[in-house]
This record gives C-alpha cells, sequence and structure tokens, in this order.
C-alpha cells in the first residue's frame, strides 16, 4: 500500500494521511482507464473496516470507520432542544443529531429529501416508506433497480412495476440508489412518518470516460433467492444467435442446470425435468408453445421484452401448477414523455415496435410486430424436400398502461403468435397461441399493497398428414387458459413481510377429432374429446429477519384441483393390463359434476445466513404439484404435442427438491461466484409405454404409465460483470433416472429397473464472454459443450421363419454423440452523439464457428436386411448472419 501512494502522489497531485499499522501489508491490485481513485481504494480498504475520504480534491485521508463529516447540516431546533442534544455526545464528541449523518463509505450529499409529516416525527417509530423508481427519459418503471440504506445494512429492489415497499424506524439516513445502465444517485433522506419516495433515474452517459457497469449483487449474496437470474433485454444483445435475433430464452439455455433437446429445437429441461414441467408466461399470460419454426426462434419479440426473471430452486409461493421452473417475463410499458420506435432487420426476420405517451406521464402504449422472409433462402437449398417447403410466422404484441395517481396503475397487454409450416407437401402445421391480461396494481396503505389481474390464453394447432395416402389424416387441437388471480403485499415491520393471495384456472381442452384427409385415405376418424378442469390455490409467504445476518422465508401453497365433467370413464378388469379390449364397465359424470379431485400442500423455506460482508450459505425446500402435462413420445417439444390434465385414472405428479448453496462476490474484481447443490425427488411421473400412439385413442391411462424420478447435481457460476472483459461460465454436473416399476410385467418400463430420462445430460459447461474493444466495437462468444442425450439402439436383427424381428437395448442404454460449439459475433455501434434523431448498430454473428457436424439425433432404417445407423445434423457448418438494429434516440435510450 506504501507503495501504492508513493506512485500515485508522483503522478497526481495528492497526499495521503494514514496510519501505517492500519494497512500493514495491504496489497493494491488494479488496472484500467480512467479509474476513480476513491473507488479503488474503497473496493481494497472495506474489507479491513477503513474508509478513504478526499478533501479539496487533493488530500486523500484514510481512516477507521464512516467517513469523516465536514460539513454539517443547518439544524431548526429551539434551544432546549439545541441544549439538550448538546449534552448527548459520544466518545467522538459527536452529538446523537450529527451522528445520523455519518453513514457508510461515501461523501454525505448535498440533497435532503424529506418523507411524511414533521409534526408526527418520533425517533424510532416504525414507518413504512413506499414508492416509484422511474426511467426520467422515457417514463417507464424501472425493475429491479435497488435501494440501499447503508446504516441499517438493509436494502429492496422494486417490482415490475418499479415499486418498492420497505419498512424503516424513522429518522436519518443516507440512501443510494441503483440500477444497471442508469445513473447512480445519492441522497440525504429525513423519514419522519410514513409517505412517498417517487425518484426518477436518467442514463448513465459519460461523453469522454469510460463506461463501467456493475451487476447488482443483492440477490447473489443477500437475496434469498436460490438459482435465480434476472437478465435485462439490454443486457443481451451482443451475445452470438443463430439468424441474428436476440432471444431470451437462448440466454436461459446458457445458465447453469438447463438443457436443451437439441439444436434449434423447442423446449428446455431444468434440473432433470421435462419440458413441460416449466411455466412461461408474460406479463400474467401463460405460453403453452414458446417457439417460431420448431425452435429455431423464441416465439417473443425481443423490442417488447423489459426483462425476464428465471426460477429454478425456491420457487416463489404465488407460482404453482409447474414442478422444475418459472420463466417471468415482463413487457415494457412504453414512453409516457414521447414517442419513440425500434426495430431491426435480419436475413430472416424483421421486427419493429413503436411507444408513445396517450396522456403525458399518466399512460403510455406500445406496439410490436415481428415476421419473417425465408422463403427466399428455402428456396435456394439443394434438398427438394425443403425447397419445396413454406415456413411463416409473425407474431404480435401490444399494451396500455395508465397511473391515474401514486395509488393505482391499470395495464391491459395482448399476445398473438401464428406459424403456418408446410414441408414438402407431406405435412402442414399451423399452430397459435393468443392472449390478453388486465391488470390493476393498487396501494391501500403504505404497508399494504394488491396486485389483481384476470388473464385469457389460449394455445393451438392443426396438423394434415399426407406422407402416406392411405392414412392421411388432420388434427385440430386446443387448449384454453382463464385465470383470476390476487396477490398481496403487507409490510408490519422492517424486518418483516408477508406475501399472499391466490388463484383460480379454468381450464378447457379440445383435444380435437383425427379424421381422414384426402380422398384415398381409409384413415378410422378417432373422437379424442373434450377435457375441462379447475385449479384453485391460496399462499401465504412470511420473510422474518431473524439477525443482521440470518433471514428465513417459510410459505405454504394450498392447491385444489377439480377434474370435471362432462366426462366418460372407463374401467377395466382387475389384475388385467389397462387396455382397450379389457375394459369392463363406464362411468358417466354430468356438465360441472366431479370426476376427480385432488389436493394437498406445497410447502416453501429458504434461509440466508450471511458469512462476512460478502459471502453467504443458503438453503432452500419446495413442494410442488402439477395438473397438467404434455403428451409427448418424442424427445423435442413438437407443435402436435397434446397437454393433457389429471383425471380419473392419471394423478398428478408431485416433487420435491432441496437446495444447499454457497455465495461470494468478489469485490475487488467486480466478480460473482455461487455453487449449488440439489436433490429432487418426484413421484407419479408419465412416461410413455412402449409404442404409444397417442392419436389412435381418446383413453390415454392405456398409452402411459406413471412411477417415480429422481435428479440430482452440482452447479457452479462465476460472473464477470465490469470492466472490458464481461461474461461467465457455467458447468453443471447432474443426473435424471426413472423408474416405472409395478406390480405386473405389463406396469413395467425397462422391466422395472431404473434408467436414465430421456434428458439426462451429465455433464454440462457453457461460457459466454464479452470484450469491449472500445465504445464502439465490442467482441462476444460462446463455447458450449455436454454430454450426449440418451437413447435407445436396436442391438440385433434375427429372423424366424422368413419373419424379421428386431430387438432393442435397454431404455435409454446409449448416448447419442457429444455436443461442442463455439459462437462469435462482432458488434459495431453507431457514433455516439450524446444528442440524435437516432441510433443502430450492426452485428456480424458466426454460429458453429468450428463446422462441426453435431448430431440432433440418431436413427436407424432397415436396408437390405441390415440395420444401418444414420445421424441427423441440423447445423453442420458455420453460420454467418449480418444483422442492423436501429431505434430513434441516442445511444443510451432503452
Amino acid at each position: 500500500f506504501s507503495e501504492f501512494t508513493q506512485r500515485v502522489e508522483q503522478q497526481l497531485a495528492v497526499k495521503f494521511y494514514y496510519m501505517d499499522e492500519w494497512t500493514g501489508d495491504l496489497l493494491i491490485s488494479c488496472e484500467g482507464e480512467n479509474m476513480d481513485l476513491k473507488q479503488v481504494l474503497m473496493d481494497h480498504l472495506a474489507p479491513m473496516g477503513l474508509s478513504a475520504v478526499i478533501l479539496d480534491g487533493n488530500k486523500v485521508i484514510i481512516i477507521q470507520g464512516s467517513d469523516l463529516v465536514t460539513d454539517l447540516p443547518d439544524y431548526n431546533f429551539d434551544a432546549e432542544a439545541k441544549n439538550q442534544t448538546d449534552t448527548e455526545t459520544n466518545g467522538n464528541g459527536l452529538t446523537e443529531a450529527e451522528k445520523l449523518y455519518i453513514e457508510g463509505r461515501q461523501a454525505i450529499p448535498t440533497e435532503t429529501l424529506y418523507i411524511g409529516e414533521e409534526d408526527k416525527y418520533v425517533e424510532g417509530r416504525q414507518t413504512i416508506i413506499n414508492g416509484v423508481l422511474k426511467d426520467r427519459e422515457t417514463g417507464e418503471p424501472l425493475i429491479g433497480a435497488t435501494i440501499y440504506l447503508e446504516k441499517l445494512s438493509k436494502g429492496i429492489v422494486t417490482d415490475i412495476n418499479g415499486h418498492y415497499s420497505m419498512a424503516v424506524p424513522a429518522g436519518s439516513y443516507l440512501a443510494q440508489f441503483n440500477c444497471l445502465g442508469m445513473e447512480e444517485l445519492s441522497y440525504r433522506l429525513e423519514i419522519w412518518s410514513e409517505g412517498v419516495l417517487n425518484i426518477e433515474m436518467g442514463k448513465m452517459l459519460y461523453p469522454i470516460d469510460e463506461i463501467v457497469v456493475k451487476s447488482s449483487t443483492y440477490h447473489n449474496v443477500r437475496g434469498l433467492q436460490m438459482g435465480f437470474a434476472q437478465i435485462s433485454i439490454k443486457n443481451i444483445k451482443e451475445i452470438p444467435v443463430a439468424m441474428g435475433e436476440r432471444d431470451v430464452l437462448k440466454v436461459v439455455q446458457m445458465l447453469p442446470g438447463v438443457q436443451t433437446s437439441g439444436e434449434a429445437s423447442a423446449g428446455i429441461h431444468v434440473r432433470g425435468s421435462s419440458a413441460d414441467q416449466n411455466m412461461f408466461i408474460i406479463n400474467k399470460i401463460p405460453i403453452y408453445n414458446t417457439s417460431h419454426l420448431f425452435g429455431f426462434f423464441s416465439a417473443f419479440n425481443p423490442d417488447v421484452i423489459q426483462e425476464f426473471s428465471f426460477y429454478k430452486s425456491n420457487l416463489p409461493a404465488k407460482y404453482g401448477g409447474k414442478l422444475a421452473s418459472v420463466v417471468e417475463i415482463t413487457g415494457r410499458q412504453g414512453s409516457n414523455k414521447k414517442f419513440t420506435a425500434r426495430g431491426g432487420i435480419s436475413p430472416i426476420t424483421a421486427h419493429m415496435a413503436v411507444e408513445g405517451p396517450l396522456i403525458r406521464d399518466k399512460s403510455s402504449f406500445i406496439l410490436s410486430a415481428r415476421s419473417n422472409y425465408s422463403n427466399w433462402i428455402v428456396k435456394r437449398i439443394s434438398n427438394p424436400e425443403i425447397r419445396h417447403s413454406d415456413p411463416r410466422f409473425y407474431d404480435l404484441a401490444g399494451g396500455i398502461s395508465f397511473k391515474p395517481d401514486d395509488n393505482n396503475l391499470v395495464k391491459v397487454f395482448g399476445y398473438r403468435s401464428q406459424d403456418h409450416f408446410s414441408l414438402a407437401l407431406t405435412d402442414t402445421y399451423q399452430y397459435s397461441n393468443s392472449g390478453g391480461s388486465l391488470n390493476w396494481w393498487h396501494k391501500f396503505s403504505p404497508k399494504l399493497n394488491a396486485d389483481l389481474s384476470a388473464v385469457i390464453s389460449e394455445y393451438q394447432f392443426q396438423h394434415d398428414n399426407l406422407r402416406i395416402p392411405l392414412e392421411a389424416y388432420k388434427h385440430n387441437y386446443r387448449i384454453r387458459h382463464s385465470e383470476l388471480r390476487t396477490d398481496f403485499l403487507w409490510i408490519p415491520h422492517h424486518r418483516h413481510k408477508l406475501n399472499f393471495g391466490g388463484n383460480a384456472i379454468l381450464y378447457d381442452l379440445d383435444r380435437g377429432e383425427i379424421a381422414a384427409s384426402g380422398s384415398d385415405s381409409r384413415r378410422k376418424s378417432v373422437q379424442l374429446g373434450t377435457e375441462r378442469g379447475l385449479e384453485a390455490a391460496v399462499y401465504l409467504s412470511d420473510q422474518v429477519q431473524i439477525t443482521d445476518m440470518l433471514t428465513i422465508n417459510a410459505g405454504v401453497r394450498y392447491s385444489l384441483y377439480d377434474f370435471l365433467g362432462p366426462q366418460r370413464v372407463m374401467l377395466y378388469t382387475e389384475g388385467a393390463p389397462v387396455e382397450s379390449r379389457y375394459i369392463s364397465d363406464s362411468l358417466t359424470f354430468d356438465k360441472g359434476k366431479t370426476v376427480e379431485f385432488y389436493s394437498g400442500p406445497e410447502w416453501r423455506f429458504s434461509m440466508n445466513q450471511l458469512i462476512g460482508l460478502n459471502s453467504s450459505l443458503k438453503l432452500s425446500y419446495n413442494r410442488t404439484r402439477q395438473y397438467l402435462f404434455m403428451l409427448s413420445n418424442t424427445i423435442a417439444v413438437a407443435p402436435t404435442d397434446q397437454w393433457k390434465l389429471s383425471d380419473y385414472h392419471i394423478s398428478p405428479p408431485l416433487a420435491d427438491q432441496i437446495s444447499l448453496g454457497y455465495y461470494h462476490d468478489f469485490t475487488f474484481r467486480d466478480m460473482n461466484f455461487s455453487a449449488e447443490v440439489y436433490y429432487k425427488q418426484a413421484k407419479d411421473i408419465v412416461d410413455y409405454r412402449d409404442g404409444a400412439d397417442f392419436i389412435s385413442t381418446p383413453f390415454m391411462e392405456t398409452q402411459v404409465l406413471q412411477g417415480t424420478q429422481k435428479a440430482y447435481g452440482l452447479e457452479l457460476l462465476l460472473k464477470k460483470n465490469a470492466g472490458k472483459w464481461t461474461g461467465w461460465m457455467s458447468m453443471a454436473y447432474s443426473r435424471s433416472l426413472m423408474n416405472i416399476n409395478g406390480e405386473e410385467a405389463w406396469q413395467k418400463i425397462n422391466k422395472g429397473e431404473w434408467y436414465p430420462a430421456n434428458y439426462d445430460i451429465p455433464v454440462s459447461i457453457n461460457s459466454v464472454m464479452n470484450y469491449r474493444v472500445n465504445r464502439r466495437l465490442s467482441l462476444s462468444g460462446i463455447v458450449v459443450y455436454h454430454t450426449g442425450r440418451p437413447v435407445t439402439y436396436p442391438v440385433a436383427l434375427f429372423n424366424v421363419e422368413g419373419n424379421s424381428f428386431i430387438t432393442y437395448s435397454s431404455r435409454n442404454e446409449y448416448r447419442i454423440p457429444d455436443y461442442f460449439r463455439v459462437d462469435l459475433s462482432v458488434n459495431l455501434e453507431g457514433n455516439l452523439k450524446a444528442r440524435k434523431l437516432g441510433h443502430s448498430f450492426w452485428m456480424l454473428s458466426v454460429y458453429n464457428l468450428t463446422g462441426r457436424d453435431n448430431a440432433y439425433s440418431v436413427f436407424f432404417q432397415t436396408e437390405n436386411n441390415r440395420i444401418n445407423g444414420y445421424k441427423l445434423s441440423i447445423f453442420s457448418q458455420p453460420v454467418f448472419t449480418l444483422s442492423w438494429n436501429f431505434k430513434f434516440g441516442n445511444y443510451a435510450s432503452d
């Protein structure tokens, strides 16, 4: 440290004042351009309990504890109160009133904000402050912004409406307001009584100096969440992707514990779960198919997304109905200050969004549209089956927000996506998502607010299969989701927070009809039937800060499910296989009558034990139930996969998961580290019988079996959040095993022995790195490696009396080849003038830079009395894409 101070004194006109015994053998390590001297000092001194104060621009004073107070505020005490206060001094000669202003590690801000009514002030009395943090330029709420009071070592994060509510004792505080990409604000707060504090934050613009972005560490060490990621859409624009389209779901796939079925495939597998165990919602609307063109693109236009939150460990008590994870996407509300637009084009897609105020500072709108024009590429492909195909899709989204006062916020949001795909005139697929939500946020008091929502969502598909004219058929399917929900937040004490509420969902499924298609078809018609179910739940979650180092959250969600008529239920001969030929009787239920009823508690528990200032241990446990699952005997999610309700014969799956994690922040390098281990045990998991066919009969109990599943693993994540190099590396070791072992042989899969799930991928390593060459030019790279997924192989072909038979291995006994991919992108920003009409940037990306021939699947065909194996690859050579994006406003405008 002494050598460091000497060098600084030689380079800068400053003088250091400190005690040698305080700094000892302290080492200083830093590099960069235009660095902040005080920040460098604080990064190294804070762990030793030291602070740095810079006076008159040239005197650097190192002290123990808090900052040196150089200017005291003006007090308006009457003579009697002032005389009393002057006698209440501490060992340093400071009055109690003066001590209130000695906070944190930074100089006292000059601006003071007053909250509440002065005549109601009682020092230390419990008060609630609340308000909204907004973007000064657009008026949009800032999601995930933090408010931190150093004196209390207490912080809070704003919700999806930019709102916060915080319980604190009345008094004086220094408050820091932070949000990624926004200027940091510091204010003196005089909290007299309960009141409202709204803050507008501006973009962090530096005309000359470099930009250093630090991510919030609130969730990493101090937050209760485990296996949690909250990412803003503007932070992923540099990540290379296939076809040049920003995609939030592709970012999720780079996190530890998340896998996909293969390249350009829909669906994700989280901690050894099936794809249907994940919930995807955008502005409260559930999306039942999240992909365009079978997985090449996600169904979410990046222009309308503000950020997304991803939960995979301790799911919040307000969420239920899925076993594995929740991906909550928050849409933009639109600017309530000015009209603007953004968009972009790539070789395959074009997208655009417009937004602006309806009533300035009160209401706003946003509209977005995206479509593809990929036929010009398809027509140039040599393969005739692909050349005669016709892929088309579009999606639309829009919303209106209205904030009449500080106590109310009303939002309306609508969404629509449509796909049409014809493959070589043999298959035609059409599928769509539609939905809308009405949301009303209301503040009853500073301690209590509510979020009320009405939601409707629908997914439907039509499939025409013309591959074999005699067996040609068409199939229509629809699922409708209607939901009412309410969520309350009550803060009775600054160390105590309660969330409670409930929801009710009506499912309406029309599984459609398998009907002959074409004059040559002899396909027999099959009515798959309709289903209705009512799912309801109430929940309570209680978070208590026991001590400054220990916080606990405990809750319960009690869910109820009613499978409703009209319905006809088949009964089967006892002791015989559940097959159509063994039907012995049937039960008939009228409309609205209960066919089967299920219910039970879903427990939630999480704990955070801080270990010093920069480390913590976290523990979580949750139980979840799922009443809606997917019928699929393919690895990747297909648009023809059917959602199915739990019924008289098929019980809802249930899972218990426990997680333990260690979290650490490296303050000197702006790096975060986390390590989590987990174990998940599930029962009544649905798997398909050998040779299952989901379009041949309406009675699905004859096609599936239920059993147990266990999944366990270790997940490591290292993130670098600031500097020229940013990004993360993740590694996961995980297993997912199934066991279907009934009493009878026909109730077993794999002879009743444990076997790997279709999505069991033991080792996964991902790396995402960004390097900013200068303010306009940056490079980004991705490295992906994982072991191959399981597969069942034919192992023998034999003949008996002229008939050929194939013998297969045990289920999922083998694996396809390991997967490895490197992607690279170069990003060039337009000129960075602070005031300009519009801004644009170019992105050149290379997908699969090494041209590796990765296997999407391995399949077999019988040819000349032999079984020949083939490997199918989606991208077997580098894919170059050049895309251009624009937005009205300057470089930093959102």
